[in-house]
């Protein structure tokens, strides 16, 4: 979980001001759902210990975290890695079952990783090559420390994924990631789809990237070189971070909106909100109207925590007997 939000909220607030909340009648299936639990689940074994520090079998039982989905599927991490000065923590793994090579993607751990701490509030953006001939706006203002974790990442998951894609030429790529994770994993699904890759991209809790380029970038390259799924829980605040204005933070669209605090999520819960760059519906509209503040002691924060069961419960810490 996002743990510092309580210390840097002051960086991401502005103004006070209501959104208001805009309501979908389009839902998602059965097997989106199933589909959506499943890469929660390789977010949340992107938490434990021993899948970002070793290769082999991935399970997160023994961390303390929940992934059932993954370990039946006898899913294994090639590649464990921390990466570059921002010591971004991830794996790339391979699932037979589900003929899959997921690369996932660790969010922010303060007590285990103090570093992610100044990749969160890195919230000065810089023109960046990422989105090609396509930065026609704000020449790709990305946030700077998701970038800089996504460049430290690149250099382990790039030759790993092509790697995978040599023994594994049928499988489809996935990145996902939770929170700090969500962003970073989505600006390696860009770096990849960009290196002629075809990746299908799953967020869960991600906050804002930068601005209009990239926010419609990623949406342009869907379908054709991926699919997006960007996934959002009730009130969360993580997502409605930065603040869209000032400053014209954006994300790309469609979000697929979890519509209630807490419960078992049935497919009629999971809204999908549609547009670009900006829409007041879904998690945007979830705002109290009286500040982020308000909005984290309304749920915020606890509602960042939850998609599909406790994302992030699996410990960090290394075993003792390690």
């Amino acid at each position: 979980m996002w743990s510092l939000l309580l210390h840097v909220a002051a960086l991401y607030s502005v103004g006070i001001h209501a959104a208001p909340l805009v309501q979908r009648d389009n839902t998602v299936s059965a097997s989106e759902l199933a589909t959506f639990e499943l890469f929660a689940q390789y977010s949340g074994a992107a938490y434990c210990f021993d899948s970002v520090h070793k290769n082999g079998t991935i399970s997160c039982s023994s961390g303390g975290g929940n992934c059932p989905l993954v370990e039946s599927a006898n899913a294994s991490v090639l590649n464990a890695f921390q990466a570059g000065s921002t010591k971004t923590l991830g794996y790339v793994a391979v699932d037979p079952t589900n003929s899959l090579i997921v690369c996932a993607i660790q969010g922010t751990q303060v007590s285990t990783n103090p570093v992610n701490v100044l990749t969160d509030v890195d919230i000065i953006r810089s023109k960046t090559d990422l989105c090609g001939d396509a930065n026609t706006t704000d020449g790709c203002l990305v946030h700077d420390g998701f970038h800089n974790a996504m460049q430290d990442a690149a250099t382990v998951v790039l030759p790993a994924v092509q790697a995978a894609l040599q023994e594994y030429p049928d499988y489809k790529v996935i990145t996902t990631g939770h929170s700090l994770g969500a962003a970073v994993s989505a600006l390696l699904g860009t770096l990849l789809r960009n290196n002629g890759i075809v990746v299908d991209m799953y967020t869960f809790g991600q906050p804002k990237l930068g601005e209009v380029d990239i926010s419609n970038y990623i949406q342009n390259q869907a379908p054709s070189q991926g699919m997006n799924y960007r996934v959002t829980h009730y009130n969360d605040i993580v997502p409605q971070l930065p603040e869209h204005e000032p400053g014209d933070w954006d994300h790309y669209y469609p979000e697929f909106w979890i519509d209630i605090g807490n419960g078992t999520v049935t497919p009629a819960n999971i809204k999908v909100v549609e547009g670009r760059l900006f829409e007041t519906g879904g998690n945007e509209g979830a705002k109290t109207g009286l500040g982020v503040l308000a909005d984290i002691a309304a749920g915020g924060v606890t509602a960042h925590g939850e998609y599909f069961g406790a994302i992030s419960a699996c410990s960090s810490s290394p075993p003792a007997s390690s």
